[in-house]
C-alpha cells in the first residue's frame, strides 16, 4: 500500500480539523509574564569590521562566544581573523549579509517577537526557567562541515544562531542541504527549531527502552512541547513537512499505521530499522514514494497529541516528565485514525 499525495480543498480540511482540535486546549494568557529577550547581534558587529585589527578586537571582546562557536582559543585568533577578513571583504558575501538585514529577513523584530512568545510560555509553565542569552552570527557557511552545529546551538544559558543557515529559498545562497530540508532553514523556523532543542532538558526518558516506539514518543513529546510554547506557529515549522505533505500524511495515516503494525516495527531495537523511520530522509519509500521521511516522528506526534489534547487534566509538565513511552502509547488509544470531528 502506498501513500497517495492528494491536493485539494477537502484534504486540507482534514488537517484544519486536526489543528483546531489541538488548539482547543486553551492557550493561557501570558501577556503579563515578564521575560527578557537579550539578543546580541554579533553578525552586525562582525560586518562592521573593516581591518584585521578590527576583527582581532571583535574576537577579543567576544572570547567566550568565539571559543564556543568557532572552537578557537585565543592563540588561534590571528589565523581566524585572517579568514574572517577574507569573508567580510568579499563583495558577494557582503551582499548576502546585507540581504539578511532586510525587513523580510532579520532587519525587523521577528526573532524578538518569537522568542518573547516562547519564553513567556516557558516561564508560565516552568517558573524557574531562566532566559538564555541569544547570539546571532553570519559567516557565509564558514563552519559548515568543520564546526559542530554552526547553524544552531542551544544550551540552558545560550542560544547561538547562524543566520546565514536560515535564509530559506529566497536567500541569495543556500547551505548544503537537500530540497526536502528547506522548510527547516527558513527565517520562520529558527525559534521553533531552537525550542525543540530546548525541550530535551524537560523530556524525561527511560534509558533502558531502546525501541522505535520510545524514540517516536520522545519526538512526539518534543513537538507537543514546542507547539505549547509557540502556539502561533504551524506544525510545518516543527516537523519540516510542507502543508501538502502534512495533509496527505494525515489523510493516509491508516496506511502508515498498518505498515508499522504489519511489520512489527514499534518494538524494534535495531538501529538501521529505527533510522529508516526516525532519521532525516527525503521520503520513506518502504511505505510509498510520496510518504515523507521521518514518518516515525510524525506518528509519535500523532500519538502524543492524542494522549495530551484529549485528557483535559494532563498538564504539559506531566507529559514531559513521564518517561514511560509504552504507557503514553496505551493511554493515547491511537489506532491510526483521524480525530473525531
Amino acid at each position: 500500500m502506498k501513500i497517495i499525495t492528494k491536493i485539494g480543498f477537502l484534504l486540507l480540511i482534514s488537517v484544519f480539523v486536526w489543528s483546531c482540535k489541538q488548539e482547543e486546549a486553551s492557550d493561557p494568557d501570558v501577556s503579563n509574564v515578564q521575560v527578557q529577550v537579550n539578543i546580541q547581534r554579533l553578525d552586525q558587529e562582525l560586518f562592521a569590521c573593516k581591518t584585521k585589527n578590527d576583527l582581532l578586537a571583535f574576537l577579543q571582546k567576544n572570547q567566550s562566544f568565539v571559543n564556543t562557536y568557532f572552537q578557537a582559543p585565543p592563540e588561534a585568533f590571528e589565523s581566524l581573523a585572517q579568514k574572517l577578513l577574507v569573508l567580510v571583504t568579499n563583495p558577494n558575501l557582503r551582499a548576502f549579509y546585507e540581504q539578511s538585514q532586510q525587513a523580510n529577513f532579520y532587519g525587523n523584530q521577528v526573532l524578538e517577537t518569537d522568542f518573547k512568545e516562547a519564553f513567556q510560555h516557558l516561564k508560565y509553565y516552568y517558573p524557574s526557567f531562566k532566559e538564555p542569552k541569544i547570539y546571532t552570527i553570519f559567516t557565509g557557511f564558514l563552519g559548515q562541515g568543520a564546526l559542530p552545529n554552526p547553524e544552531l546551538q542551544v544550551s540552558d544559558s545560550t542560544i547561538i544562531i547562524g543566520l546565514d543557515y536560515f535564509m530559506g529559498k529566497k536567500g541569495k545562497y543556500l547551505p548544503d542541504v537537500y530540497d526536502y530540508q528547506i522548510k527547516k532553514v527558513s527565517p520562520q523556523a529558527i525559534v521553533p527549531q531552537a525550542i525543540l532543542q530546548l525541550s530535551s532538558r524537560y523530556n524525561a526518558t527511560n534509558p533502558q527502552d531502546k525501541s522505535l516506539l520510545a524514540e517516536m514518543i520522545w519526538y512526539g513529546k518534543s513537538y507537543v512541547f514546542g507547539k505549547t510554547m509557540l502556539p502561533s506557529k504551524s506544525d510545518s515549522l516543527f516537523l519540516g513537512y510542507t502543508g501538502e505533505q502534512l495533509a496527505a500524511t494525515y489523510d493516509n495515516q491508516s496506511v502508515v499505521w498498518a505498515y508499522f503494525i504489519d511489520n512489527k516495527l514499534l518494538y524494534s531495537t535495531q538501529d538501521p530499522v529505527k533510522g529508516k523511520y526516525i532519521g532525516e530522509r527525503p521520503s520513506t519509500p518502504e511505505i510509498g514514494a510520496a510518504c515523507p521521511g521521518g514518518i516515525g516522528r510524525w506518528l509519535g506526534f500523532r500519538i502524543v497529541s492524542k494522549y495530551y489534547y484529549e485528557d483535559e487534566k494532563l498538564t504539559i509538565q506531566d507529559l514531559m516528565k513521564n518517561p514511560d513511552a509504552q504507557k503514553v502509547f496505551e493511554a493515547s488509544k491511537y489506532k491510526g485514525l483521524p480525530d473525531d470531528e
